[in-house]
């Protein structure tokens, strides 16, 4: 009996068949979305609440991690997540100073050494310890709902409430996960759209990609990136991932507001130009030199006597505060601003100005002294403040104003001409604290290591007071002058062997007496000499009458707050005929 055979065809039909409903299949795979949910896991990690290792670096799993750490809140800072977390004790909210430092309000300082937590306003300084309920508004005790400090080995955390007392900022608290979402600038637009139907947030831009969340029709987003197919969202409670871009309605913006009102940190502005000369007082004896001294000083209203010293490293100072000086300065006009200074060898200020109780003290001497003494302002000359103390000088400042504001003492502050190696003083919040801050616009070239130049070019000058005024307002400026040049010597090969600081008229004489008749170099905005001194060769930038009017000229042009002149009694008395004409 033969056996039937299957016909080809048919069975050719079958395979066609077969790979039809293969890529139907895989079409319709490909376009149907998936209905799969995020894991925990999956969001815990999106969240930055779980990397599968602690905080020591050993491996972890899931279910460990948020056992040991349920407590956790993630951070979303105007819609981003930061690596920062949060976490809630006893129902309140705490922070990382560091975080609050670099992210919230950088007027919060931490006293490591004395474990003291402060916020300066414009009038108060508000003071909280470790593991305490309690703080100080200056000398009044307030107490608060709940522990503002808490220290767990090197890290210190802030209660957000507290934060929230003095800072800009508004935050909502959420669970599943825990997340707080903060809102810190204010004035911005963000892009606002609506979804036009329920829709599902995923975590990548496909539909494929896991579910996070699904929104409700109407729901409004903040679009954080739209694209052609995809967008990325986030809702107002924190949720952000995809949706599809044709799920939007049309977009349009919204300007984040509040009703927060800002602290005004009032100043003292003076009604005139600012004409201040600094004394350099070394002794007692050297305050009876005030009247030779500004006599032939036409139009100067400022005297700044170098009367204190840091003297040690627990805040003492050494004083040479005469009341005499500031009767006889006060009877031919003159405001009398005391100079503070860090020159002394036997302090140092690392070890000074991350104490509280330190600053305290150097601030009180400060205080009582004027009171005491009748002194007009105080000019804060620290020069040799290091990086790793900036914020500790800059609070030092903080605290000092609030005792000026409050007495109606002027507070100025000298600064070096700002560079990027001197950018951590931080002179646009010196501007927002102080009264005037005085730009010492010499010491371009200060000795063998700078190489031979001028003390003060015109053009660097220039550009410093353009940097100065980018950051701090112009009526606070004060440009400082110098009544001094150096005399430089260099060898055959360019190298400076010697260099001498000189008043105006020694540098001009030397000149004179070798024969040189300085030429006017419009480059520098100077006259400048050279000669030779055996195989060597001296070389001098004048500072004169006319390269000081140069720089005179540019406290109209900045309209500027007013001069000030290093130092006084280096000069030549011809030259105030000229500083008058722009502080007159």
């Amino acid at each position: 009996m033969k056996k039937k055979s299957v016909p080809v065809f048919f069975v050719v039909a079958i395979i066609i068949i077969s790979i039809v409903v293969l890529v139907v299949g895989n079409i319709i795979d490909k376009r149907t979305p998936s209905k799969k949910h995020a894991s925990e896991e999956d969001i815990y990690k999106l969240y930055r609440l779980y990397d599968g290792y602690t905080e020591d670096g050993d491996k972890i799993s899931f279910e460990g991690a948020t056992k040991a750490a349920d407590n956790q809140v993630a951070i979303l800072l105007q819609n981003e997540i930061v690596s920062d977390r949060a976490f809630i004790d006893n129902g309140e909210l705490y922070v990382d100073y560091e975080f609050v430092k670099n992210s919230l309000n950088n007027r919060f300082y931490w006293d490591n050494n004395e474990n003291i937590l402060i916020y300066t306003t414009p009038t108060d300084i508000v003071k909280a310890g470790v593991g305490s309920q309690e703080y100080y508004v200056t000398k009044a005790k307030k107490t608060a709902e709940y522990t503002i400090v808490k220290a767990e080995g090197s890290k210190v955390y802030v209660a957000l409430d507290f934060v929230k007392n003095y800072s800009n900022i508004e935050y909502t608290l959420y669970d599943s996960p825990n997340r707080v979402c903060i809102t810190n600038e204010w004035g911005v637009e963000e892009n606002i759209s609506t979804l036009k139907k329920d829709t599902k947030i995923r975590l990548d831009k496909s539909i494929k990609s896991d579910i996070l969340y699904n929104c409700k029709s109407a729901t409004e987003v903040v679009v954080l990136d739209k694209g052609k197919t995809w967008s990325e969202v986030i809702t107002e409670d924190g949720f952000f991932g995809y949706v599809k871009t044709d799920s939007l309605r049309k977009q349009t913006t919204k300007t984040l507001q509040n009703d927060y009102v800002e602290p005004e940190y009032t100043n003292i502005q003076k009604d005139f130009t600012i004409n201040m000369a600094w004394h350099m007082v070394t002794a007692q004896a050297s305050n009876n030199q005030l009247m030779d001294l500004v006599t032939p000083a036409k139009g100067l209203n400022v005297i700044a006597p170098t009367w204190f010293r840091l003297s040690d490293n627990e805040g003492n100072m050494t004083s040479l505060a005469d009341a005499n000086y500031v009767t006889r300065a006060h009877m031919v006009g003159l405001e009398v601003w005391a100079v503070v200074d860090d020159q002394s060898a036997d302090s140092d200020n690392k070890q000074i100005f991350s104490y509280t109780s330190k600053r305290e003290k150097i601030i009180n001497q400060l205080i009582a002294s004027a009171i005491e003494y009748g002194i007009d302002g105080i000019n804060v000359d620290f020069e040799y403040i290091a990086k790793e103390n900036a914020d500790d000088y800059i609070q030092f400042l903080r605290e000092l104003s609030v005792k000026c504001r409050i007495n109606g003492i002027v507070l100025s502050v000298d600064d070096k001409v700002p560079e990027a190696s001197n950018s951590y003083y931080n002179i646009e919040e010196q501007g927002k604290t102080v009264d005037y801050v005085v730009m010492m616009g010499y010491d371009e070239h200060w000795g063998v290591d700078s190489g031979a130049g001028s003390v003060a070019s015109l053009p660097w000058v220039t550009k410093g007071i353009e940097n100065m005024v980018s950051k701090v307002s112009s009526t606070k400026v004060v440009l400082a002058v110098p009544f001094y040049t150096r005399i430089w010597e260099e060898d055959a090969s360019g190298n400076v062997v010697s260099c001498a600081s000189v008043d105006m008229t020694t540098a001009a004489t030397t000149l004179a007496n070798n024969g040189i008749t300085p030429v006017w170099v419009d480059n520098v905005g100077q006259y400048y000499g050279e000669y030779p001194s055996g195989d060597n060769t001296v070389r001098i930038w004048l500072e004169d009458a006319k390269s000081i009017e140069e720089k005179l000229k540019l406290i109209g042009t900045y309209e500027l707050a007013g001069v000030a002149e290093w130092r006084i009694g280096l000069e030549n008395n011809e030259l105030w005929n000229t500083i008058i004409k722009y502080t007159n």
